[in-house]
């Protein structure tokens, strides 16, 4: 009867560590981890960022949505309260390392779009999408660098459906 008890307390331990990823997430997402967050918003249909975007997202999914344009507003989450719910005030996802757009029916990156998103490093976009000249804060002529990102090269063998940058 006692490993009854244990078995128990195992699946309660179970059941608490798997409530813990999806803890203070967007309905529509899934989300992994506390302190650096990766959201899983991909193939959802969604036309707009949901709420409730964790401020410590480092990973940002939003593939296969129909998002049409890539606006500042998309680079802000919302505070989180100690109980997982979250506070109507927004501020900037200034831990976001990765975002990925691609497979979205995007045709433009508005300016200044990714101001608020200081750390980010690696940005996924569809391959023939528009980029107005301050989206980057410093775009260069060749189209091929900005701010310290570079474009990744397409290998022939992959599918050029995304243009991807990197600061790696």
């Amino acid at each position: 009867m006692q490993w009854m008890g244990r078995v128990q307390n195992l699946f309660a331990v179970f059941l608490l560590s798997a409530c813990a990823e999806t803890w203070g997430c967007p309905t529509e997402c899934q989300c992994i981890g506390r302190v650096r967050v990766t959201v899983y918003c991909d193939f959802k249909d969604l036309e707009k960022v949901p709420e409730n975007i964790p401020l410590e997202t480092t990973h940002l999914f939003f593939m296969g949505n129909k998002f049409r344009q890539v606006v500042p507003a998309m680079f802000m989450g919302n505070v989180k309260k100690q109980d997982g719910t979250f506070l109507p005030e927004k501020g900037s996802l200034d831990q976001l390392q990765v975002i990925r757009l691609d497979l979205n029916p995007i045709t433009i990156v508005n300016e200044h779009a990714f101001d608020r998103a200081p750390s980010l490093k690696l940005i996924y976009l569809p391959f023939d999408v528009k980029i107005q000249r301050q989206a980057f804060a410093e775009m260069k002529n060749d189209k091929q660098t900005f701010d310290g990102f570079t474009r990744v090269p397409i290998h022939p063998l992959e599918d050029p459906q995304f243009a991807a940058f990197s600061k790696f």
